[in-house]
Protein backbone atom coordinates (compact mmCIF):
# COMPACT_ATOMS: atom_id res chain seq x y z
CA UNK A 1 0.00 0.00 0.00
CA UNK A 2 2.83 2.27 0.62
CA UNK A 3 4.22 1.93 -2.75
CA UNK A 4 1.84 2.52 -4.15
CA UNK A 5 0.67 5.93 -2.17
CA UNK A 6 4.32 6.84 -3.49
CA UNK A 7 3.86 5.60 -6.26
CA UNK A 8 0.67 8.03 -7.17
CA UNK A 9 2.24 11.11 -5.48
CA UNK A 10 5.38 10.73 -7.70
CA UNK A 11 3.08 10.94 -10.76
CA UNK A 12 0.95 13.67 -9.09
CA UNK A 13 3.93 15.48 -8.21
CA UNK A 14 5.73 15.29 -11.74
CA UNK A 15 2.66 15.98 -13.15
CA UNK A 16 2.22 19.14 -11.07
CA UNK A 17 -1.02 21.48 -11.85
CA UNK A 18 -0.46 21.55 -15.60
CA UNK A 19 -2.84 19.40 -18.13
CA UNK A 20 -0.58 17.69 -19.59
CA UNK A 21 -0.87 14.48 -18.51
CA UNK A 22 -4.63 14.96 -19.36
CA UNK A 23 -3.94 15.83 -22.59
CA UNK A 24 -1.08 12.47 -22.81
CA UNK A 25 -4.35 10.46 -21.53
CA UNK A 26 -7.20 12.09 -24.04
CA UNK A 27 -4.07 11.33 -26.70
CA UNK A 28 -3.55 7.62 -26.21
CA UNK A 29 -7.47 7.42 -26.07
CA UNK A 30 -8.07 9.12 -29.44
CA UNK A 31 -5.10 7.07 -31.03
CA UNK A 32 -6.33 4.10 -29.69
CA UNK A 33 -9.64 4.60 -31.56
CA UNK A 34 -8.63 6.59 -34.91
CA UNK A 35 -5.11 5.05 -35.45
CA UNK A 36 -5.42 2.03 -37.19
CA UNK A 37 -1.96 1.47 -38.65
CA UNK A 38 -0.20 -1.53 -36.26
CA UNK A 39 2.87 0.20 -35.80
CA UNK A 40 2.09 3.25 -35.25
CA UNK A 41 -0.47 2.01 -32.60
CA UNK A 42 2.50 0.01 -31.23
CA UNK A 43 4.35 3.22 -30.87
CA UNK A 44 2.16 5.88 -29.73
CA UNK A 45 -0.84 3.64 -28.15
CA UNK A 46 1.30 0.21 -27.03
CA UNK A 47 4.76 1.20 -25.97
CA UNK A 48 3.71 4.30 -23.96
CA UNK A 49 0.98 2.34 -22.30
CA UNK A 50 3.34 -0.37 -21.30
CA UNK A 51 5.46 2.28 -19.88
CA UNK A 52 3.13 3.41 -17.71
CA UNK A 53 1.97 0.36 -16.50
CA UNK A 54 5.30 -0.86 -15.40
CA UNK A 55 6.18 2.82 -13.40
CA UNK A 56 2.26 2.17 -11.25
CA UNK A 57 2.68 -1.65 -11.38
CA UNK A 58 3.37 -2.33 -7.21
CA UNK A 59 5.88 -4.86 -7.71
CA UNK A 60 7.89 -3.35 -10.39
CA UNK A 61 7.81 0.07 -8.55
CA UNK A 62 8.67 -1.71 -4.70
CA UNK A 63 11.83 -3.11 -6.78
CA UNK A 64 13.17 -0.01 -8.32
CA UNK A 65 12.70 2.20 -5.36
CA UNK A 66 14.33 -0.21 -3.04
CA UNK A 67 17.02 -2.32 -5.41
CA UNK A 68 17.67 0.03 -8.49
CA UNK A 69 16.67 3.79 -7.91
CA UNK A 70 15.27 5.05 -4.26
CA UNK A 71 12.04 6.75 -4.09
CA UNK A 72 13.08 10.31 -4.70
CA UNK A 73 14.34 9.77 -7.77
CA UNK A 74 11.60 6.85 -9.36
CA UNK A 75 10.28 9.91 -11.07
CA UNK A 76 12.61 9.65 -13.63
CA UNK A 77 11.57 6.38 -14.47
CA UNK A 78 8.76 8.77 -16.49
CA UNK A 79 10.98 9.91 -18.23
CA UNK A 80 10.78 7.31 -20.66
CA UNK A 81 7.16 7.95 -21.73
CA UNK A 82 7.20 9.69 -24.87
CA UNK A 83 4.45 12.32 -23.50
CA UNK A 84 5.18 15.02 -26.41
CA UNK A 85 5.50 12.68 -29.09
CA UNK A 86 2.07 11.02 -28.17
CA UNK A 87 0.22 14.56 -27.82
CA UNK A 88 2.03 15.81 -30.60
CA UNK A 89 1.29 12.66 -32.92
CA UNK A 90 -2.19 12.94 -31.84
CA UNK A 91 -2.90 16.65 -32.97
CA UNK A 92 -1.56 16.23 -36.32
CA UNK A 93 -3.60 12.85 -36.89
CA UNK A 94 -6.99 14.85 -36.17
CA UNK A 95 -5.73 17.51 -38.19
CA UNK A 96 -4.93 15.51 -40.94
CA UNK A 97 -8.36 13.99 -40.60
CA UNK A 98 -9.98 17.16 -41.18
CA UNK A 99 -10.59 18.15 -44.65
CA UNK A 100 -11.27 22.14 -44.19
CA UNK A 101 -8.72 24.46 -43.58
CA UNK A 102 -10.68 26.37 -41.28
CA UNK A 103 -11.19 23.23 -38.47
CA UNK A 104 -7.85 22.49 -39.12
CA UNK A 105 -7.16 25.99 -37.82
CA UNK A 106 -9.83 25.65 -34.83
CA UNK A 107 -7.95 22.54 -33.46
CA UNK A 108 -4.76 23.97 -33.40
CA UNK A 109 -6.17 26.80 -31.53
CA UNK A 110 -8.00 24.84 -28.87
CA UNK A 111 -4.72 23.03 -28.41
CA UNK A 112 -2.72 25.73 -28.06
CA UNK A 113 -5.08 27.37 -25.42
CA UNK A 114 -5.07 23.91 -23.59
CA UNK A 115 -1.32 24.31 -23.59
CA UNK A 116 -1.35 27.62 -21.96
CA UNK A 117 -4.36 27.18 -20.14
CA UNK A 118 -2.63 23.86 -18.53
CA UNK A 119 0.82 25.07 -17.68
CA UNK A 120 0.02 24.88 -14.28
CA UNK A 121 1.68 28.45 -14.10
CA UNK A 122 4.99 26.70 -14.71
CA UNK A 123 7.47 29.84 -14.82
CA UNK A 124 6.12 31.25 -11.18
CA UNK A 125 7.58 28.07 -9.64
CA UNK A 126 10.20 29.63 -7.41
CA UNK A 127 12.57 26.97 -8.50
CA UNK A 128 12.83 28.37 -11.86
CA UNK A 129 14.91 32.00 -12.46
CA UNK A 130 15.96 33.76 -15.36
CA UNK A 131 19.00 32.66 -16.78
CA UNK A 132 22.25 34.78 -16.45
CA UNK A 133 24.09 33.36 -19.09
CA UNK A 134 23.91 30.57 -21.86
CA UNK A 135 25.08 28.40 -19.42
CA UNK A 136 21.94 28.53 -16.99
CA UNK A 137 24.46 28.58 -14.46
CA UNK A 138 24.95 31.26 -11.62
CA UNK A 139 27.47 34.24 -13.33
CA UNK A 140 29.62 34.33 -9.98
CA UNK A 141 30.17 30.39 -10.44
CA UNK A 142 31.59 30.67 -14.08
CA UNK A 143 33.35 33.78 -13.12
CA UNK A 144 35.19 31.47 -10.23
CA UNK A 145 35.95 29.12 -12.21
CA UNK A 146 37.47 31.13 -14.69
CA UNK A 147 39.33 32.76 -12.20
CA UNK A 148 40.68 29.43 -10.96
CA UNK A 149 41.57 28.31 -13.81
CA UNK A 150 43.48 31.42 -15.46
CA UNK A 151 45.90 31.84 -12.00
CA UNK A 152 49.14 32.12 -13.64
CA UNK A 153 50.60 28.14 -12.52
CA UNK A 154 46.47 26.42 -14.19
CA UNK A 155 46.95 28.33 -17.09
CA UNK A 156 50.28 27.99 -17.74
CA UNK A 157 51.17 24.14 -16.95
CA UNK A 158 47.30 23.43 -17.99
CA UNK A 159 47.17 21.92 -14.74
CA UNK A 160 44.13 20.17 -13.09
CA UNK A 161 44.12 21.69 -9.69
CA UNK A 162 42.46 20.16 -6.89
CA UNK A 163 39.76 22.12 -4.97
CA UNK A 164 36.87 22.34 -2.64
CA UNK A 165 33.62 24.35 -3.28
CA UNK A 166 30.83 25.16 -1.11
CA UNK A 167 27.61 23.98 -1.08
CA UNK A 168 26.21 26.29 -2.87
CA UNK A 169 28.41 25.31 -6.28
CA UNK A 170 28.71 21.82 -5.70
CA UNK A 171 25.85 21.17 -7.98
CA UNK A 172 27.14 23.86 -10.62
CA UNK A 173 30.74 24.18 -11.01
CA UNK A 174 31.43 20.80 -12.52
CA UNK A 175 28.38 21.49 -14.78
CA UNK A 176 30.78 24.39 -15.95
CA UNK A 177 34.27 22.74 -16.56
CA UNK A 178 35.87 19.40 -16.01
CA UNK A 179 39.29 20.85 -15.52
CA UNK A 180 39.07 21.52 -12.41
CA UNK A 181 39.08 18.69 -9.68
CA UNK A 182 37.22 18.28 -7.05
CA UNK A 183 37.23 17.12 -3.40
CA UNK A 184 33.55 16.47 -3.11
CA UNK A 185 30.59 16.40 -5.60
CA UNK A 186 27.05 16.11 -5.07
CA UNK A 187 27.02 13.25 -3.02
CA UNK A 188 28.78 15.91 -0.20
CA UNK A 189 25.28 17.90 -0.17
CA UNK A 190 22.33 14.87 -0.37
CA UNK A 191 22.13 14.97 3.82
CA UNK A 192 20.29 11.50 4.07
CA UNK A 193 23.73 9.73 2.02
CA UNK A 194 26.09 10.79 5.57
CA UNK A 195 28.77 11.54 3.28
CA UNK A 196 31.54 12.44 5.51
CA UNK A 197 33.46 15.69 4.36
CA UNK A 198 35.10 17.51 7.05
CA UNK A 199 36.05 19.89 5.01
CA UNK A 200 33.10 21.76 3.28
CA UNK A 201 31.20 21.38 6.72
CA UNK A 202 34.24 23.55 8.10
CA UNK A 203 33.77 26.11 5.37
CA UNK A 204 30.05 25.54 5.60
CA UNK A 205 29.80 26.16 9.47
CA UNK A 206 28.13 29.66 10.63
CA UNK A 207 30.76 29.74 13.28
CA UNK A 208 34.19 31.82 12.30
CA UNK A 209 36.98 30.32 10.09
CA UNK A 210 40.10 30.06 11.25
CA UNK A 211 42.88 30.27 8.58
CA UNK A 212 45.28 28.51 10.77
CA UNK A 213 42.36 25.71 11.00
CA UNK A 214 41.70 25.60 7.35
CA UNK A 215 45.01 25.83 5.65
CA UNK A 216 46.11 22.55 8.11
CA UNK A 217 42.86 20.24 6.86
CA UNK A 218 43.35 21.59 3.33
CA UNK A 219 47.04 21.08 2.89
CA UNK A 220 46.42 17.75 4.94
CA UNK A 221 43.92 16.77 2.13
CA UNK A 222 46.24 17.86 -0.38
CA UNK A 223 44.07 20.42 -2.01
CA UNK A 224 45.31 23.32 -3.54
CA UNK A 225 42.43 25.81 -3.90
CA UNK A 226 39.46 26.60 -1.59
CA UNK A 227 36.26 28.90 -2.18
CA UNK A 228 34.67 30.17 0.86
CA UNK A 229 31.58 32.44 0.61
CA UNK A 230 31.88 36.16 1.47
CA UNK A 231 29.95 36.17 4.28
CA UNK A 232 31.90 33.63 6.34
CA UNK A 233 33.88 35.37 9.01
CA UNK A 234 37.71 34.27 8.62
CA UNK A 235 40.17 34.42 11.11
CA UNK A 236 43.61 35.26 10.55
CA UNK A 237 45.48 35.20 6.85
CA UNK A 238 45.87 32.22 5.33
CA UNK A 239 48.40 33.61 3.57
CA UNK A 240 50.76 33.30 6.08
CA UNK A 241 49.59 29.36 6.12
CA UNK A 242 50.69 28.93 2.26
CA UNK A 243 47.37 29.98 0.55
CA UNK A 244 47.22 33.54 -1.52
CA UNK A 245 44.24 35.10 -1.72
CA UNK A 246 43.58 34.95 -5.68
CA UNK A 247 40.61 37.51 -5.45
CA UNK A 248 36.85 37.33 -4.78
CA UNK A 249 33.98 37.00 -7.30
CA UNK A 250 30.38 37.57 -6.67
CA UNK A 251 29.61 35.76 -3.62
CA UNK A 252 33.07 33.75 -3.02
CA UNK A 253 36.40 34.45 -2.26
CA UNK A 254 38.97 32.15 -4.11
CA UNK A 255 42.31 30.90 -2.27
CA UNK A 256 45.39 29.24 -4.23
CA UNK A 257 48.18 27.60 -2.97
CA UNK A 258 51.58 29.48 -3.12
CA UNK A 259 53.09 27.89 -5.96
CA UNK A 260 50.39 27.78 -8.25
CA UNK A 261 50.92 31.77 -8.46
CA UNK A 262 54.39 32.19 -8.98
Amino acid sequence: MDTIKATLLTLKSYNSLSLYFVLFIAALIYLGIAEKDRIKRMLFVALPLALLSVFLFPVSAWLSMHLILDQEIYYRQLWLIPYGAVVCYALIHAMQKCQKVWARALILLAFAALLLIGNGKLYMNRQYTLAENPYHLPQDVCDTCDMILSAKGVAEMDYAVKCAFPASMVEFNRQYTASILTVYGREAIIERWNYDTPFLDLISSNEPIEAEKICTMADADQIECFVIENDKTLVGDPEGYGYIRLGETGRYTVYMIYWLLE
